[in-house]
């Protein structure tokens, strides 16, 4: 049916113009959704014509045997995969791969048999790697040749459709070596972007004058149309499947939420498949380029069907070690059931035994890392034949992918360099209260913190240990749960709620087909998966939101949240569907982040009547600010390390046989943290984390952190809610609650969707074209100053330093070179004297 989708006219100009036979629906000749204006009008047309890929916003259902969900998203509220992420990752099943007739088309914008356009394909779509600098173009004569390549308005010449000499030409005829050439060369110059156009000036002209050439545009345009409606009803049929599954979970309704995912896979595998056997050197429509682009990446789905099914396996088995595993309880060898969610997750957050996390963190690690190491070094190998399957060098680069920089990952240990000072004084006063409770012996006072005693499995967010770090127990934080209780509130009613914050700034209702169609509360008569989540049904009108709501402050937050995740859906419905999603996969959450930091703010709570008084005192602030910060800032150099750490072995930085110990010196690099006891390359620790065997990318949480800050700060300078170095207007007390200036950027901001790459969309709404980690900085200012007068009251050292290995290749050998006992031990205070002056004495020298 679908064997001619995207090939332009198999027989054009064989016999005259002849139009192509295509099962489609009929094109609706009135719409355009290609223009160059991105705020086009909604009509009933449209809203009939285009519909979205499926989006939303929650945790890919992970079953295990007995029905309960294993996903451990929960830990920091950062919820697993999009849709849009299954969908250029692969799912854990395969996919038929079809079988292409040999055709050659002569339209401009087809491709030979095997979809090549030129003499090396491999790297020819992304401008990445060595391609031939010297290949000329042969066309062929209309009359006598009705079958060619590539269609010239000028026969007699040879094209050379890259201009060396053009300085906003990204040229792909040189060979990537290193840092010395990407193929995002300058993101700002105008025609870069991820998926850069080679033609020079002069040639671009020469076509674009040519008639022929602009009728063959348009039936591109048209055909592009036609397949968005034939994904739109794939896309519909897939989410209500997921939908009924997710709302009703039984044995019926997941079979049919598989059956449909496998069937959009298999669509969208197809019309990528097709894609790319458009040529596209002769698309100089940077927005018809891009939507061309981004159709042709599925990921693991674009791999051979042998190769997928060892993904797909692979992933299944790490998967099943990880859901199954269980440890014995601490002190009770016959009570050995103990699975992460719901035993040892509580264990690890309540529990102040030193001991018992010690056995708890060792014992999990063992049972849910190590099993899998051997299937994720074949992984690796796979991830290989992935990057190549899509048009990059090497696995580390497509991890990267999607956030178009050549130089993603050092771009992010730059904002990561912006924010270290602020992280390195948390941490130093959290080792400082740790020390305290649990003793000198166990924590020394200038070596990284052992990870299993900051109330979580992986020590990426420290809040359940707020009661021992706190810094004025005294001054209780804000709870406003008991007045909203006590005010009647009730699940509609914060919806309710939620939307009038947004329409107060300028922003659309959502109508009352939301309220009809979402689940606010746990239904009595079947299982629901109650973990929050925003739906788009792919039919720009039907928005949902699953949430099973408490009457409490934190699902107040959470429901704004939801529901800035259905604002960008109605921003973008307007776009292609391709188009239609956040401009990289961490501004949905970012979005939503930076409406929760106004919502829970006390001026606003204060705006609700939930909060009778106003809370000057320092302290309060303090202890408001330092609750964040060990949520958001402690999670930063985690997510870090752990994406980094998955670069480096895809891109074969590092070996596999020294990959655990690897993942200990991220850790110890980038949060200060250090393993409880001795690892090494027998272990696989950094696999007890979901995300790994799954194999979902997690950077976009190291992003979203960042950028929910930078999206703040801006709104409340619009707002005036914000003014730097006023003592009066703080960003931590700024509410954007009505203030239109506000909602009008942030507005400007969604109806971008992905139609632009990341950083123009920054620089057009913020005029800031990076991710900048100084408004973070700016939001925790007054913490940062008072966490550096404690350092220098208590006389506490700030950072830390290397106190001996972490890991080893064998842990024979790694037990002889511990330290005398100074390993998760404190040193005496001469060898701490020691270690300080050699600290002080290299920084002197390396001036």
């Amino acid at each position: 049916m679908w064997h001619c989708l995207f090939i332009i006219c198999s027989t054009l100009w064989s016999t005259g113009l002849a139009n192509p036979q295509l099962n489609l629906p009929t094109p609706q000749p009135e719409i355009f959704y290609n223009g160059y204006t991105p705020n086009v009008a909604t009509t009933p047309a449209q809203l009939r014509a285009d519909r979205d890929r499926s989006q939303r916003y929650g945790p890919p259902y992970a079953e295990s045997e007995g029905g309960t969900s294993v996903d451990d998203g929960l830990d920091d509220f950062r919820y697993g995969q999009t849709y849009d992420e299954r969908m250029r990752l692969g799912y854990a099943y395969p996919t038929p791969r079809l079988n292409f007739s040999d055709r050659v088309d002569d339209s401009p914008f087809s491709a030979d048999q095997q979809g090549n356009r030129g003499q090396d394909n491999r790297y020819a779509n992304h401008n990445y790697g060595p391609t031939s600098s010297s290949t000329e173009r042969n066309y062929g004569n209309f009359n006598d040749q009705p079958n060619y390549n590539v269609y010239n308005p000028n026969p007699n010449a040879n094209a050379n459709y890259n201009n060396l000499n053009d300085p906003y030409v990204n040229n792909g005829n040189v060979e990537f070596v290193g840092n010395d050439r990407n193929r995002f060369q300058s993101p700002y110059q105008s025609n870069q972007d991820r998926f850069n156009l080679n033609q020079g000036y002069q040639e671009r002209q020469r076509y674009q004058q040519d008639r022929r050439y602009q009728q063959e545009l348009e039936k591109l345009r048209n055909l592009l149309v036609e397949t968005d409606q034939k994904g739109s009803l794939e896309c519909t049929a897939n989410v209500a499947a997921q939908w009924n599954f997710e709302t009703n979970v039984n044995d019926y309704t997941q079979t049919e939420a598989l059956n449909a995912q496998q069937r959009y896979v298999e669509y969208q595998r197809i019309t990528a498949e097709q894609s790319k056997r458009i040529n596209k050197d002769l698309i100089f429509d940077r927005r018809l380029y891009r939507q061309l682009m981004l159709q042709s990446e599925v990921g693991p789905n674009s791999l051979s069907l042998d190769v997928l099914d060892r993904y797909n396996r692979l992933l299944n088995e790490m998967l099943f070690l990880y859901n199954d595993a269980s440890i014995c309880a601490y002190q009770q060898p016959f009570q050995c059931d103990l699975h992460y969610i719901p035993h040892l997750k509580d264990i690890m957050a309540k529990s102040r035994d030193w001991d018992e996390l010690q056995h708890t963190w060792v014992e999990y690690h063992r049972k849910a890392g190590r099993g899998m190491r051997d299937n994720y070094e074949q992984l690796i190998d796979v991830m290989q034949d992935v990057a190549a399957a899509n048009n990059v060098s090497n696995g580390g680069e497509y991890w990267f992918l999607a956030y178009e920089s050549g130089n993603f990952r050092q771009d992010m240990d730059i904002v990561w360099e912006q924010i270290r000072p602020l992280y390195e004084s948390l941490h130093s006063y959290v080792r400082r209260k740790l020390r305290d409770y649990y003793g000198p012996d166990r924590i020394n006072r200038i070596a990284p913190i052992p990870s299993h005693i900051l109330g979580n499995m992986y020590g990426q967010s420290w809040s359940n240990v707020l009661d021992i770090l706190i810094p004025y127990p005294g001054r209780k934080l804000i709870d406003v749960t008991p007045r909203m209780v006590e005010q009647g509130y009730t699940p509609l009613l914060m919806f309710q709620l939620a939307e009038e914050f947004f329409t107060s700034i300028n922003m659309s209702a959502v109508g009352p087909e939301f309220y009809r169609n979402s689940l606010f509360e746990q239904p009595l008569d079947r299982r629901v998966l109650c973990e929050p989540s925003a739906w788009d049904f792919c039919n720009r009108h039907d928005f949902r939101v699953k949430m099973c709501t408490d009457i409490n402050q934190r699902s107040l937050v959470s429901v704004h949240h939801e529901m800035a995740h259905i604002q960008y859906f109605l921003q973008y419905r307007h776009l292609p569907k391709v188009f239609r999603n956040g401009a990289n996969p961490a501004f949905h959450q970012a979005v939503g982040d930076a409406i929760g930091l106004s919502v829970s703010t006390p001026k606003h709570l204060q705006t609700l009547g939930l909060l009778q008084r106003s809370l000057d005192e320092s302290s309060y602030d303090i202890n408001y600010l330092f609750t964040m910060a060990i949520d958001k800032v402690a999670f930063l150099p985690f997510a870090l390390s752990l994406d980094n750490w998955r670069y480096d072995v895809f891109s074969g930085n590092a070996n596999k046989r020294v990959m655990n110990c690897h993942y200990w010196n991220l850790r110890e690099k980038y949060s200060g943290i250090k393993p409880p006891v001795l690892r090494s390359e027998m272990d696989f620790d950094v696999g007890a984390k979901y995300h790994i065997p799954a194999n979902i990318p997690y950077i976009k949480y190291f992003f979203s952190t960042v950028l929910q800050f930078q999206l703040y700060r801006s709104m409340c300078r619009a707002a005036g809610q914000y003014v730097p170095n006023d003592p009066r207007k703080p960003l931590h007390k700024c509410d954007i609650y009505r203030q239109p200036a506000a909602g009008n950027l942030l507005k400007q901001l969604m109806a971008k969707g992905a139609s632009q790459p990341w950083q123009e969309v920054l620089q057009e709404t913020l005029g800031e074209g990076r991710l900048d980690g100084s408004a973070l900085r700016e939001y925790f200012a007054p913490l940062e100053e008072w966490l550096r007068q404690e350092a220098l009251r208590t006389n506490e050292y700030v950072g830390w330093n290397y106190d001996g290995d972490y890991c080893k290749r064998s842990i024979e050998t790694a037990g002889l070179q511990i330290f005398g006992g100074y390993y998760n031990a404190a040193a005496s205070p001469l060898f701490s004297l020691v270690l300080l002056g050699l600290s002080s004495w290299l920084s002197y020298s390396l001036i």
